[in-house]
């Protein structure tokens, strides 16, 4: 949580130092363009989110609101391609999505695509998956 919480002021230092320089040093110009931005994939069903996760948490929120590696990048890799200038944030799980997978889920009763009614994840026929339900992508 609060490490999530500093990264958009770490992100905006940084910003600040590459475009102003640092207080009390030369600035050095170099070769290129350097830039920083905050990329924010909200939660992905990886061994990360998974491993020691209980039947509870995987139904809510991780069947309503986490995606699959792939699903995630193809969302962020055009909007980082798209970034022009320094300091972007990038998100997958941005507000919207988040309101939309509530109601999709809570008022229309759409189920997971991911996580079944007991909590387990939903397996893809000729997929491997390791004991906690992450799906090998390579």
């Amino acid at each position: 949580g609060a490490t999530k919480r500093g990264l958009p002021q770490l992100t905006a230092s940084l910003v600040k130092e590459l475009d102003e320089g640092v207080q009390g040093y030369e600035k050095k110009e170099t070769e290129g363009t350097i830039q920083v931005h905050s990329i924010s994939p909200g939660m992905v069903f990886t061994k990360l989110l998974l491993d020691d996760s209980t039947p509870e948490l995987r139904k809510f929120p991780f069947g309503v609101l986490a995606a699959q590696p792939e699903e995630v990048a193809a969302v962020l890799v055009p909007k980082i391609l798209g970034i022009k200038t320094n300091g972007g944030i990038v998100e997958f799980l941005t507000t919207d999505r988040i309101l939309t997978k509530f109601f999709e889920r809570f008022i229309l009763q759409k189920k997971s695509e991911y996580i079944d009614d007991d909590g387990n994840v939903i397996k893809t026929p000729g997929a491997q998956y390791d004991p906690d339900g992450v799906r090998a992508l390579y």
